[in-house]
């Protein structure tokens, strides 16, 4: 790891296991002094996954809903970022901003907005008609959801903050396999959440032969140069604790990773 006064690093690929890709974020989040200012990592996950927030846990259908991810083959995780529930698979994308400079003070809506628009102007590359804001009906709705043409979302975002930085966290949906929108169906019912189903979409929906590969490199690009990145894996320290994460159902990030804290030595 680099023990420059300011470093910008930017991981890509994922572990091939949800809890694992999920806990790390919240381990680098609760890294006291972290030797980065910022860090990006961008992936393509490789396992289905249901990623549930604290919020989901207050309904009185979570079980049901955490019985129902797993019967269809997904792995149910309560996420460190607060918003609703999301479900996805490989034709997603994942992008975790760590930012150890960000208190309290910076979380909130502008954050959402300053991501929003960044992330539009990359969708909008690809020919699509991404727009910010929320769809009627929509899955896990939000103010900065971004959305194809005013009907579909494609893109969500929620945040973390503690008192070592800031975690915002996006799932771009590039393409929506059939047991994605299932399960979000499924899910969506069993919470009591409202939802429109034709209001759930993928990238590819709009522009067809799009790939989860494709959209990953150009996020890459983008915070490459935008934020003046350096290529970078994820420190090994974390990525060896992240392994060992084992759990309830749902595997509860926050509670496994306050009861297992990472020790700083060798990042």
């Amino acid at each position: 790891m680099s023990t420059a006064p300011n470093p910008r690093l930017l991981a890509t690929g994922t572990s091939g296991n949800a809890v694992t890709d999920l806990v790390t974020p919240a381990l680098l989040l609760r890294t006291p002094a972290a030797p980065w200012s910022q860090l990006v990592h961008v992936y393509v996950p490789a396992a289905p996954t249901v990623a549930f927030s604290g919020r989901d846990l207050r309904s009185p259908g979570i079980a049901e809903a955490t019985a129902l991810a797993r019967a269809a083959g997904f792995e149910p995780v309560v996420r460190s970022p607060g918003g609703r529930m999301v479900a996805y698979d490989e034709g997603a994308v994942v992008i975790d901003h760590l930012d150890s400079t960000t208190d309290i003070r910076h979380a909130g809506s502008a954050t959402f907005a300053a991501n929003a628009e960044s992330h539009v102007r990359v969708l909008r590359d690809f020919g699509v008609d991404a727009r910010i804001g929320e769809v009627e009906g929509e899955y896990c709705p939000g103010e900065y959801s971004i959305n194809v043409g005013g009907v579909a979302k494609v893109v969500g975002s929620a945040q973390r903050v503690t008192a070592t930085g800031s975690l915002f966290s996006t799932v771009v949906q590039v393409a929506v396999s059939d047991r994605v929108r299932a399960v979000i169906i499924d899910l969506s019912r069993a919470l009591g959440y409202e939802l429109r189903e034709s209001s759930i979409a993928g990238l590819a929906d709009h522009a067809p032969g799009l790939t989860s590969a494709d959209v990953a490199a150009a996020f890459v690009a983008d915070y490459r140069v935008r934020l003046d990145m350096t290529d970078a894996d994820l420190p090994a320290a974390v990525a060896r604790h992240a392994a060992k994460a084992v759990g309830g159902e749902p595997f509860h990030v926050d509670d496994w990773t306050r009861a297992h804290p990472l020790a700083v030595e060798g990042l």
